[in-house]
């Protein structure tokens, strides 16, 4: 039998509707973006077909110090999306995550990805913005995520190696990026910035 995979979710019916009944970028505080009163850790088969639940995503925006944004060919895990470029770095919310707090939850989450994603991953190399929600109400993999969105400033000198599921990946301004065929989350976020 194959292991279970538990991840964090949120009733969408406990979220502000503003924010799941279309499509959108929503520039929230964090504090009011995970002031949900109940969290749940379901398994991922059971929840990744249901809109009665929204998967928690931390979706992150890597920025070097010359302004350029990571973005790759999607290749990996979620077959829904290959065939199109990503301008973030985002993955579930696993029960390893789960910390105290929902902030302190989302945070490791958002850092084990980050680890994951990129060989030289180096936190301290890094600084961590917090830019709000972005919700694809539009298509099938949206209707089941919300993305926390983040922009990770690279300090002057790091640039952060991508790993193999990230193979292709370039760095480009956003006047580059925008004309890409581009999962929806990349062009969301974009207005965030």
């Amino acid at each position: 039998m194959a292991a279970t995979k538990t991840i964090c979710c949120v009733e969408t019916s406990a979220l502000p509707t503003a924010w799941t009944q279309e499509s959108g970028a929503f520039p929230v505080n964090i504090h009011a973006t995970l002031n949900v009163t109940h969290v749940h850790w379901i398994d991922r088969a059971l929840v990744e077909d249901d809109p009665a639940y929204k998967q928690l995503i931390p979706y992150v925006l890597i920025r070097n110090s010359a302004g350029q944004f990571l973005c790759y060919p999607r290749h990996g895990t979620e077959l829904r999306l290959h065939g199109l470029y990503s301008c973030g770095i985002g993955g579930h919310i696993d029960e390893i995550d789960r910390r105290e707090t929902l902030i302190e939850t989302v945070t490791a989450g958002m850092l084990r990805e980050l680890a994951e994603e990129l060989s030289n991953f180096e936190q301290s190399a890094i600084q961590f913005e917090y830019r709000g929600i972005i919700n694809d109400a539009d298509s099938a993999v949206g209707q089941v995520h919300l993305g926390l969105v983040y922009v990770a400033q690279c300090a002057a000198g790091y640039i952060p190696a991508p790993d193999d599921e990230l193979a292709g990946a370039e760095w480009l301004n956003i006047e580059q990026a925008r004309p890409l065929r581009k999962e929806s989350w990349s062009d969301l976020a974009f207005r965030l910035l």
